[in-house]
């Protein structure tokens, strides 16, 4: 998304004007249609005679040009085996230059425009029909979201869990629901429904909820990936560039101990059961740290000082593969002289590979 995916192909694509960006999504409308119209809910029919829904993101109603079309796919259960048709669908039926993959989406050229599948899975639909319209909306309220140890996107809202290595390592559905997330930010879903005639209207939507935090998307104040990504987005350039203009410095004190939040989260969320889903992967965390504090790399380095890098990784791999089910049994229950007996038979098995 964005524009200019395909530019690594040597292929240009053009801003359209918005009565030429509708001229197109028409266009697009009818061909995913068969001809049989522009609706709002678009069917699209693939060769064994299953039937999905396309859905053109929203933006603005005023906004003068558009960089590309963002076209979102509603996928049954066979995810996979449609994503697969769905290129080839793009190639009977657009014949473009080149089809550009991102982890799904399909981008691709059409009247020097570029356009943009993305496969949504059915259960994901209403959420990501929400989360992509009205950009930069999604982002700004992600980053909202993170400050409560949450992550915001198209696939609903997660608790992020995080390991004793500090690494989020498991994400906890809370809800897929829009209105409730919405509400649990402070967001007016109503007023959202009704649409945004201005990118300034947006950005006062986003200022209107009460954990509203000015400095927090300052870029001084993002980490390096998030830096380097909104760095490339206009609009979130523009949004900064609201808030100095107009001198919003709006300023909700967030606790820096994330985890004080979870009894607020677990109320609002009941049916996500986060306590005890937590509980569950805190045992499996219990028994990890178990697991590697008494195998761990550094441990084997010791035993074999010339074994580094990727000679180091293989060498556990392979001990791990040998064990395979019987893995995680073996280091809680074996005495550090068994491990490392056993680590170095295998090591040493040269046909073991």
């Amino acid at each position: 998304m964005g524009g200019k995916a395909l530019l690594q192909y040597g292929i240009k694509t053009e801003r359209k004007n918005t009565n030429d960006f509708y001229n197109i999504m028409g266009k697009i409308a009818v061909r995913l249609t068969y001809g049989l119209g522009i609706t709002m809910s678009i069917p699209v029919r693939f060769s064994y005679g299953t039937t999905l829904t396309s859905q053109t993101i929203k933006t603005y109603h005023t906004k003068p040009d558009h960089g590309d079309l963002d076209v979102l796919i509603k996928m049954d259960e066979n995810f996979r085996n449609k994503k697969i048709e769905l290129k080839k669908y793009v190639e009977e039926t657009f014949h473009p230059n080149v089809i550009h993959n991102n982890s799904g989406v399909l981008s691709f050229d059409y009247e020097s425009f570029q356009i943009d599948f993305i496969p949504i899975k059915e259960c994901n639909w209403d959420i990501a029909n929400v989360y992509y319209s009205y950009d930069p909306l999604g982002n700004i309220m992600g980053k909202t979201f993170h400050r409560f140890n949450l992550s915001y996107g198209w696939e609903g809202l997660y608790y992020k869990y995080r390991n004793f290595n500090g690494i989020n390592s498991n994400n906890i559905l809370l809800s897929k629901d829009p209105k409730k997330i919405f509400d649990f930010g402070g967001y007016n879903y109503e007023k959202y429904l009704n649409g945004f005639d201005t990118l300034e209207d947006i950005f006062k939507f986003v200022i209107d909820s009460k954990y509203f935090d000015a400095e927090m998307f300052q870029f001084k104040n993002l980490n390096q990936i998030d830096k380097k990504r909104n760095r490339k987005r206009a609009s979130y350039k523009i949004f900064l560039e609201y808030l100095e203009k107009n001198d919003i410095r709006n300023q909700y004190l967030f606790d820096h101990t994330k985890e004080n939040y979870i009894p607020l989260i677990d109320k609002f969320f009941p049916e996500a059961n986060l306590i005890t889903e937590m509980d569950k992967l805190k045992q499996i965390d219990e028994i990890n740290r178990s697991i590697n504090e008494k195998f761990n790399g550094k441990i084997v380095m010791e035993w074999l000082p010339e074994l580094q890098g990727k000679e180091l990784g293989a060498a556990i791999t392979k001990f791990k593969k040998v064990l395979d089910d019987k893995y995680e049994d073996f280091i809680l229950f074996a005495t550090p002289h068994q491990i490392h007996d056993k680590f170095m038979e295998i090591y040493n098995d040269k046909h073991g590979s």
